[in-house]
C-alpha cells in the first residue's frame, strides 16, 4: 500500500522505491534458483556417474570371484592340478620377460636422458663463454685505450702545473683544452665499456632453455637395445620348446591347458626352473647385449627418417645367436610383428 509523507507543502511517494527493492529481490531469487537447479543436476550426474563405477567394480569382482573358484576346483582335482601349475607357470615367465624388456628401456632412457642433458648444458654453456668472451676481449681492448688517455691526461696535467705565472695563462688554457678533450674521449670509452660489460653479464646470466627430450639417436639406440633383449629372453625360452607354451598360456585359458599327465607337467616345470636359473646366473649379460644390438641394428630399416620404431618387415629374418644350441625350435618369429614379450609397449615413439 502506498504511503504519503508530507514535509511541508511537498509530498513524497514512496511505492516506486518499495517496487524496485522487490524486483532486485525477485531477481535474485531466480538466480540462486537457477544456481541450485544447475547444482543438483551436476550433483545428480556425478551420482550416476559412481553409479555405474561400482556396478563395473561389482561386475569386476564377481568374475574375479567366479575365476578364484574356478582355480580352486581345477587346483583340487587331480587331473587337472599340474596342468593348471604349469600354465601359471608358463604365464609367470612371460611376466617375467615383460618387465625385463620394460625395466631395461626405462633404465636406459634415465641413463640416456640424464647423458643427452649434460651434453645440452655443456654445449649451451660453452656458446655462452664463448658468446661472453667475444664481448670480454672488446672490454679490454677498450680498457686499454682507457689507460692509454689515462697516461696523456696525466703528462698534460703535469705539464700544466709545471706553468706557473701569468704569462703562461695561455700555454695553460690550451693544455686545458687538450685535456678536457681526452677527458672526453677517455669518458665515452668508459661508457661503451660499462655497456659491453652489462651485455656481457645479461649473456652470462641466461640459463638453458628447457631441455625438449631424448633425440632421435637416442630413442632408436634404446629401441635396439629393447629389441636386443627381447631376442635374447626369446632364443633363452625357446630352448625345449618352452617359449612356444609361454606363447599359448598368454591366449589360452586354464581350465583348457592340456601338458599331460604328473610326469610330464613335472618335467616342463623343471625345465622352466632350470631356464629361470640359468638367466638369473648368466654371466657376460651386457656383451650378449651389445652384441644382439649391433646385429639387430645392421639389418633393421626406418619407414621415414624421423621414425624411431623400426619397421617390422625389416626384422623377419633375424639371424639367430650362434651359441644357440636348439636352432631347430626357433619358431619364424617377428619380435615387433608378434609382440613378443609386449616390445611394442616398451619402446620410445
Amino acid at each position: 500500500m502506498a504511503m504519503d509523507d508530507k514535509f511541508g507543502k511537498f509530498t513524497v511517494r514512496s511505492e516506486p522505491r518499495d517496487r524496485d527493492i522487490g524486483e532486485k529481490h525477485l531477481i535474485k531469487l531466480y538466480r540462486n534458483r537457477a544456481e541450485l537447479k544447475k547444482e543438483f543436476k551436476r550433483l545428480r550426474d556425478e551420482r550416476y556417474t559412481l553409479e555405474q563405477q561400482l556396478e563395473k567394480k561389482d561386475q569386476e569382482l564377481g568374475k574375479s570371484r567366479g575365476e578364484l573358484v574356478s582355480f580352486e576346483a581345477l587346483l583340487a582335482e587331480p587331473a587337472t592340478a599340474f596342468n593348471t601349475v604349469v600354465f601359471f607357470q608358463l604365464r609367470g615367465i612371460w611376466e617375467d620377460c615383460s618387465g625385463r624388456v620394460k625395466k631395461l628401456v626405462l633404465e636406459m632412457t634415465q641413463m640416456r636422458e640424464t647423458r643427452e642433458r649434460q651434453l645440452y648444458v655443456a654445449e649451451f654453456s660453452k656458446a655462452q663463454g664463448n658468446r661472453a668472451g667475444k664481448f670480454k676481449v672488446k672490454e679490454s681492448a677498450l680498457e686499454a685505450e682507457q689507460e692509454e688517455f689515462t697516461q696523456v691526461i696525466e703528462k698534460l696535467q703535469k705539464h700544466c702545473d709545471e706553468l706557473k705565472g701569468f704569462w703562461n695563462f695561455f700555454n695553460r688554457r690550451d693544455f686545458r683544452v687538450q685535456i678536457h678533450e681526452n677527458e672526453t674521449q677517455r669518458q665515452e670509452l668508459i661508457k661503451k665499456s660499462s655497456q659491453l660489460a652489462q651485455k656481457r653479464q645479461e649473456i652470462e646470466a641466461e640459463q638453458p632453455p628447457e631441455f625438449s627430450g631424448l633425440s632421435l639417436q637416442g630413442k632408436r639406440a634404446i629401441n635396439l637395445v629393447g629389441l636386443a633383449i627381447t631376442h635374447h629372453l626369446y632364443e633363452h625360452y625357446s630352448s625345449g620348446g618352452v617359449y612356444k607354451l609361454v606363447r599359448a598360456a598368454t591366449v589360452g585359458k586354464a581350465h583348457n591347458a592340456r601338458y599331460g599327465d604328473q610326469p610330464a607337467c613335472e618335467k616342463i616345470m623343471k625345465r622352466i626352473n632350470e631356464l629361470r636359473l640359468a638367466l638369473d646366473n648368466q654371466k657376460s649379460f651386457n656383451q650378449i647385449l651389445r652384441e644382439r644390438t649391433e646385429r639387430i641394428k645392421s639389418i633393421v630399416s626406418y619407414r621415414k627418417d624421423e621414425d624411431c620404431v623400426p619397421l617390422a618387415k625389416s626384422l623377419a629374418k633375424l639371424p639367430s645367436s650362434a651359441g644357440q644350441k636348439d636352432v631347430n625350435l626357433l619358431e619364424n618369429v617377428n619380435l615387433i610383428a608378434d609382440q613378443v614379450w609386449d616390445v611394442h609397449i616398451a619402446m620410445l615413439s
